[in-house]
């Protein structure tokens, strides 16, 4: 039987997640806490790889070199590699929401100067692998966290539920996102695709700051 891979892969893969859900796997979206980060993630998610596309496209116009455009999904991926073993130790001993909020932060942050880079015409190979690397880092810092945080924020019998639908939304989003990407670029051009990734990620981090000002203010009047 012929393995699937590539886009029919990931169909199949957010098909078999669908099918198995009921009505108690949304459980968990009742909680507000849960359900505000498993939303702005999925934005997120979306926007990074949406962003992905974008830059890839951005790298194969300023340079001729085919080990430079090759090296954009490098940059994207390189630090989830590399720093998974730092951030698992530093968000089991850290507040998670902060260093969600960290992560966040850069990824806005870097996002926002690669976009007005792009924008202002200061465009440079070294420097868009910089950007996708500094982007990745904040993701490689906030995912973790994340995801050891389900079952700080859902009640015990809901993380089931709370693990599948993070694996839904990540099925979901990787199947559309590049191919919707690649519309944004082709129809409205470089600097939309990235500007649009970049109001995501701002409007992550601004979630992530209220939740994290709403902990803190139940947390003093307790």
């Amino acid at each position: 039987m012929k393995d699937l891979q590539g886009p029919d892969r990931n169909c199949s893969d957010a098909g078999a997640d669908a099918e198995s859900m009921s009505p108690a796997t949304f459980a968990p979206l009742r909680n507000r806490t849960f359900r505000s980060i498993w939303l702005v993630t999925q934005v997120s998610s979306l926007g990074w790889l949406m962003q992905t596309v974008a830059i890839s496209w951005l790298m194969a116009t300023v340079s001729t070199s085919d080990l430079m455009v090759a090296l954009v999904p490098a940059a994207s991926t390189l630090p989830a590699f590399i720093l998974s073993v730092f951030v698992g130790a530093i968000a089991d001993n850290f507040n998670r929401r902060k260093v969600m909020f960290a992560g966040r932060c850069v990824m806005a942050i870097a996002s926002t100067m690669l976009t007005a880079s792009v924008a202002l015409g200061f465009v440079d190979p070294w420097m868009i692998l910089g950007f996708s690397f500094l982007i990745a880092c904040g993701g490689a810092l906030n995912d973790p966290a994340w995801q050891a945080s389900v079952g700080d924020i859902v009640e015990r019998r809901d993380v089931p539920a709370a693990v599948t639908l993070l694996s839904v939304g990540f099925n979901t989003v990787r199947t559309v996102g590049p191919a919707l990407g690649g519309i944004v670029v082709a129809s409205f051009g470089l600097v939309t695709a990235l500007a649009v990734t970049t109001v995501g990620y701002l409007g992550a981090s601004g979630d992530h700051m209220a939740l994290q000002m709403g902990g803190s203010l139940l947390a003093s009047s307790a």
